[in-house]
């Protein structure tokens, strides 16, 4: 962007605000920011700042995103505002989007940050461009233009999931094969080649196996690292082999273990991970 912005955060924690920053620094914005965490902050703000775009946290303590939002819908203030919050369920994302939201981030997809930025500003340029010509169809489209605007936001990251899934895919396909090509190089031909080999052969298996593919689409949020010890757990490696494989320490897979029941919404310790993960529907919705 060639000219400098105005970013107003509403945001309580520093380090959440500075994360934003960092993203928008990363991709080459120029912008001058200023974080808020009140209500009398947040209105002093907008009219000394001219913010350019605006920047929320949906739960704040006293003053959240949504009294934020209805204050600069209330004084016609024409500019992006998007949420970035924690965690915001559909249904109310859709709300907020009818309510004059221009989008919505979560903290744990921070990479959605940018092009939402981009998209918002691109937006209001085209939409200053005609807006003398809005002005005379609003007061009868208006319904079906925030529907419009919703179901276009939800497409659009419906988008960009898939196009992080390919990209997810392509690294988990270098993280569970290639360690085990690397480790190979550095061995004579033993037993534990012959497993690398064979862990090889079965991961570029599961790779194009229903399963898999399962656990990518519906697990996004899986590291590389939790879908390696997810197979191995898969195939029936103990946690001692785990570790001999991966060259890390017991304490680490346990870590792994736990997080991937959490992710699986396994709360029943006594339910075994490898039996529920073979238990898993195999069908492609």
């Amino acid at each position: 962007m060639s000219d400098k912005l105005n970013i107003l955060i509403l945001e309580d924690m520093a380090a959440d605000a500075e994360l934003m920053e960092d993203e928008l620094k990363q991709a080459g914005f120029k912008f001058e920011s200023k974080r808020v965490a009140g209500r009398s902050a947040f209105i002093k703000e907008l009219e000394e700042f001219s913010p350019d775009l605006i920047l929320a946290d949906y739960s704040l303590p006293g003053f959240g995103g949504m009294a934020a939002l209805k204050i600069v819908v209330d004084k016609s203030i024409d500019v992006p505002f998007i949420f970035v919050s924690g965690a915001l369920g559909e249904e109310l994302a859709i709300e907020l989007l009818k309510k004059g939201a221009t989008d919505y981030v979560l903290k744990n997809k921070l990479s959605r940050l940018v092009p939402s930025v981009k998209r918002a500003l691109n937006e209001l340029a085209e939409r200053n461009e005609r807006k003398k010509a809005e002005n005379e169809l609003r007061l009868k489209s208006k319904s079906l233009a925030e529907a419009n605007t919703a179901l276009k936001v939800l497409l659009q990251h419906r988008d960009e999931d898939r196009q992080a899934l390919e990209e997810k895919v392509i690294t988990n396909v270098k993280k569970l094969a290639l360690p085990y090509i690397e480790k190979l190089k550095t061995l004579k031909l033993n037993e534990s080649q012959l497993s690398c080999v064979c862990i090889i052969e079965d991961h570029l298996k599961d790779i194009i196996s229903p399963f898999l593919r399962n656990l990518t689409i519906e697990h996004l949020d899986f590291t590389p690292r939790e879908i390696q010890i997810t197979s191995l757990v898969k195939e029936g490696k103990t946690t001692k082999e785990i570790t001999e494989l991966l060259n890390i320490s017991a304490t680490a897979v346990d870590f792994h273990r736990k997080n991937i029941r959490m992710k699986l919404g396994i709360k029943n310790k006594k339910t075994n991970l490898r039996s529920f993960l073979l238990s898993m529907p195999s069908k492609i919705d």
